[in-house]
């Protein structure tokens, strides 16, 4: 209940639910210290360290909830820190080939909407999930993203390239909406398990921002844009600041015809 007041989505309340109900089996619901550090040492016999990582904090939010004494013996493990990923062009067009590998015409074409629209937006992977028809002008290639679904709860546009308008369109002809949200996590997810790739939608996000600086794009657009905070900018905060219709001019100069995968 308090995830969903936070404004978590529901997906990440059901992974969190999971994660403790296996903890809660492990421990035949009852448990100590002790018990809690042998359920974190067998997690890292079968997990990623960013997967244990979230098995921690969720024990560890639980019991604080539950006010036990030891809660705060409890250390979240940090992450080894890994190379940053370079993402280029061929790294989507890569990704893309092995979506056209998939079954389903409804999944290879929503897959592949989302790459492309995610690629040229910066959109969060959260943010992607939540989007509805209703936030998107498709003809002039404008997001809006709610600031509910923001992460810093902070309502702004993006806009995205031909390229992805001419998949949008594509699969929104020849797919029924089932629900209100154009690209619901689960249908994402489940697609992209089946792909012989290490890349996963939030790397889209860091595709855009690399290939942004690639081409030009002024930091401070691209900061705007992708929702980056401005806390520090003073520039950015209140002096710099571009109105839709300016933003939109800017972005084409350098999105607009893009493309991954060629002509």
């Amino acid at each position: 209940m308090e995830l969903s007041i936070a404004g978590k989505t529901s997906d990440y309340i059901q992974s969190v639910k999971h994660r403790l109900e296996e903890f809660a089996e492990f421990c035949s619901y009852r448990c100590n210290l002790n018990d809690i550090n042998i359920y974190i040492n067998e997690c890292r016999k079968i997990y990623s360290p960013e997967s244990v990582r979230k098995r921690v904090i969720d024990v560890r939010r639980l019991m604080k909830k539950l006010n036990a004494p030891f809660a705060d013996s409890i250390k979240i493990p940090k992450l080894p820190k890994r190379r940053k990923a370079v993402i280029k062009i061929r790294d989507i067009r890569n990704l893309i080939k092995e979506v056209e590998k998939l079954d389903y015409e409804s999944i290879r074409l929503r897959t592949k909407a989302a790459i492309l629209l995610a690629a040229t937006s910066g959109l969060r992977s959260e943010e992607m999930y939540e989007l509805t028809l209703d936030d998107i002008d498709i003809d002039d290639r404008i997001i809006n993203i709610r600031a509910e679904v923001a992460k810093d709860y902070e309502e702004r546009i993006t806009f995205f390239s031909k390229e992805a308008q001419e998949a949008l369109i594509e699969y929104l002809e020849n797919y029924k909406l089932k629900t209100d949200r154009l690209f619901a996590e689960s249908n994402i997810r489940r697609a992209f398990e089946k792909l012989n790739t290490n890349l996963r939608m939030k790397h889209m996000r860091k595709f855009f921002s690399q290939q942004s600086d690639r081409l030009g794009m002024p930091t401070s657009v691209k900061k705007l844009l992708m929702g980056h905070s401005l806390g520090g900018d003073v520039d950015l905060n209140h002096y710099d600041f571009q109105d839709e219709e300016e933003l939109k001019k800017i972005y084409d100069r350098y999105w607009r015809d893009f493309r991954i995968l060629g002509p």
